[in-house]
């Protein structure tokens, strides 16, 4: 079952195995790798894996935003025990608009409902991430930084 969700001119709807090259293209964006927990240049074919699995976890939504009918971002959410752990990112070309602050409170106020508590690890330095997680009523709760990857903010709240 496909699963749309329409919030004023921005649209949300779940990833498929279609979406797979487009979804790896910006994967590998350099600004999103950049801002990624695991910055690493991926194969398509590792890709495609990580999807297929991703897809059929039922703690995983992986939502293509949509705005103006065009393809803005992506968000996913993952469900640790009661956290609802948020990502996304923003597509290149939309970058700078303040579209990704429409694109993250929409999906959150609109297609989760009210979650009990939200968490978001933004890479620090990541202002644009920093405002959205601020937007979402998010605050910093601490830094992590793991043995191959850049340093981390958590950033939670209960809603």
């Amino acid at each position: 079952m496909e699963h749309h969700q329409t919030i004023g001119e921005m649209r949300y709807r779940r990833a498929t195995m279609g979406d797979s090259a487009q979804l790896f293209i910006w994967r590998n964006d350099p600004v999103t790798r950049e801002n990624s927990r695991n910055g690493k240049l991926l194969e398509f074919t590792e890709h495609t894996q990580w999807l297929e699995t991703a897809l059929q976890n039922s703690d995983r939504q992986i939502y293509i935003a949509e705005f103006e009918n065009e393809q803005i971002g992506v968000v996913r959410t993952d469900r640790i025990g009661d956290v609802l752990e948020l990502s996304w990112t923003v597509v290149p070309e939309c970058r700078g608009k303040g579209l990704g602050k429409k694109m993250v409170v929409g999906f959150v106020m609109e297609v989760l409902g009210s979650p009990s508590k939200l968490r978001a690890s933004i890479r620090k330095g990541n202002i644009a991430s920093e405002k959205i997680a601020l937007a979402l009523g998010l605050r910093s709760v601490r830094e992590e930084s793991g043995a191959d990857g850049p340093p981390m903010v958590v950033w939670e709240t209960r809603i």
